[in-house]
């Protein structure tokens, strides 16, 4: 599996959209993730194993709490991972279960928590098939079982 961008949205420090594309790193195989403590190193580890697992990298860290605290209420968390994987392309989408403020009147409510798996004919298409629901976790079971994750 080769990773080729990272979209995060009020996940982890990061409450803003950031994306990392790596195929800015060429036909390079190894890269560092280095900044100083507290910076978010970490938290790009965890997007991508949530994003492909449904919890972050470190088993002490709570999938519900991943949510940045410095998010503006009504910007949705969510995680998007493309990847190669034998010459194919595929996009992993996960919005976790957030509160997010109600439309009409105060207070909260609670958004479901959505996940996909596309295969993509490109990295600028939308994807040809979509797994929605339990299906993401069987089929990204399956492709982590054939690369050995």
């Amino acid at each position: 599996m080769r990773p080729l961008r990272l979209v995060m949205q009020a996940f982890g420090p990061y409450p803003q959209r950031q994306t990392l594309d790596f195929r800015e790193l060429g036909n390079r195989t190894l890269f560092l993730i280095h900044g100083p403590t507290g910076s978010g190193k970490t938290s790009i580890l965890d997007a991508m194993a949530f994003a492909l697992y449904g919890r972050p990298a470190g088993s002490e860290r709570d999938p519900k709490r991943m949510r940045s605290d410095y998010a503006d209420p009504g910007t949705p968390t969510e995680v998007i991972f493309e990847f190669s994987l034998r010459k194919e392309f595929y996009r992993v989408y996960r919005k976790p279960e957030h509160a997010v403020p109600k439309k009409r009147g105060g207070g909260m409510a609670v958004t479901k928590a959505e996940a996909y798996l596309a295969r993509l004919t490109r990295l600028d298409d939308d994807g040809q098939k979509k797994d929605h629901g339990k299906r993401v976790e069987e089929r990204l079971e399956q492709d982590r079982r054939i690369v050995g994750l």
